[in-house]
């Protein structure tokens, strides 16, 4: 059910030495894919550390080599990013909890190696998030700009605000007072969320603990659309093999999970990080979170969408079986966003903006 492709990518990242056997054909795919997963960065970093980097083909160490520097670049400004809001926060008595990639760099984990990084993820707590957000924009920050519906989409509904960004540096914030949007159908507990992060050797940044961590990362791979899944995968397959080498991480794992409601996030997570790449899990753990699986059926069905959903294409390849199960993880992170009502609205009035833009973008044609 795995390309083949695929299956060279995720040995690559898993025994860095399997490359080194690679035809020229083979490693065009790998260097192909791997960009298109986000994930060429990393296995570059694990060839560095082995020492294998340079009996890679030349061609293709090129391509690790540019995706390592693209990744490093990244990481600079997400360093830069965090230094300037503390900077623009001190005189906001709140806690800054850092979330996603810019939490893995910040506390230093094996999943931010070779890691491409986007944007700034932070969360606050909800009664303090309208004094950050006007601190950060009294520091240079521009809101985004939204018509009203859009603000009150952000505002009333999600689990963040508005983004923000800096005009000099552009890198997008997104600031949060939860890990999941008010509307949907699961809703964590953003207090203890916040009580129970962990803070880091910078002064008053924190991440979240380390079983908030892989929740929120599985509750945002598996209940939100996400561009590289298999990236974010890989990043679940990584905080459980770093976090599970801490016996007791385990009991705490399920425990915050029922605590905030995401043991259906969590048991794809468990599940799918054994498929694809052999997560080492305790088989007590495992039973306990089959109590939060889905009937049968819907299983089966499930399986077969996440593991074609989270392939990435290799080079131009259209593949119907692939788009078919991303248009239904499209559908159903919207599903579980709203409810049906709501939803029914929300995808009207978008529907109706793309025809008001498409309208406004025809040619006007010249009377004859």
């Amino acid at each position: 059910m795995i390309p083949d492709a695929v299956q060279r990518l995720v040995r690559a990242l898993l025994d860095p030495p399997s490359t080194l056997n690679l035809s020229a054909r083979e490693w065009n795919d790998l260097v192909l894919i791997g960009r298109n997963a986000g994930l060429l960065g990393r296995i570059s970093t694990e060839l560095k550390d082995r020492g294998l980097f340079h009996k890679v083909p030349q061609k293709a160490r090129a391509h690790l080599h540019a995706a390592l520097i693209s990744a490093e670049s990244d990481q600079t400004a997400i360093r830069f990013e965090v230094n300037r809001v503390v900077r623009a926060l001190a005189t906001v008595d709140v806690q800054i909890v850092l979330l996603k990639g810019a939490a893995y760099l910040m506390a230093d984990l094996p999943c931010a190696r070779g890691r491409m990084l986007g944007d700034l993820d932070l969360m606050v707590p909800l009664e303090r998030i309208e004094d950050v957000e006007q601190a950060l924009i009294k520091s240079g920050w521009l809101p985004a700009e939204l018509d009203d519906y859009d603000q009150r989409f952000y505002r009333e509904w999600m689990h963040e605000i508005p983004p923000l960004q800096h005009p000099t540096r552009e890198t997008p914030i997104d600031l949060h007072h939860t890990i999941a949007p008010r509307t949907s159908r699961v809703r964590p507990d953003a207090k203890a969320l916040i009580a129970a992060a962990v803070e880091l050797s910078a002064p008053r940044l924190s991440t979240l603990g380390p079983a908030d961590m892989v929740l929120h990362s599985a509750v945002h791979l598996f209940n939100d659309e996400v561009s590289k899944p298999l990236r974010d995968l890989f990043d679940l397959h990584q905080l459980l093999t770093e976090f599970g080498a801490r016996a007791e991480f385990w009991n705490e794992l399920m425990a915050r999970a029922k605590l905030h409601g995401l043991g259906r996030p969590l048991y794809y997570a468990l599940r799918n990080t054994r498929r694809i790449f052999m997560t080492r899990v305790p088989s007590e753990i495992e039973k306990t979170a089959s109590q939060f699986a889905p009937a049968a059926p819907i299983g089966a069905v499930m399986d077969w969408i996440f593991i074609r959903g989270f392939m990435p294409s290799v080079g131009t390849e259209k593949d119907a079986a692939t788009a078919c199960a991303r248009w239904l993880l499209y559908v159903r992170s919207h599903w579980l966003r709203m409810p049906p009502f709501m939803l029914a609205r929300h995808l009207a009035i978008k529907a109706m903006r793309q025809i008001g833009e498409r309208l406004r973008r025809r040619p006007i044609e010249d009377p004859e």
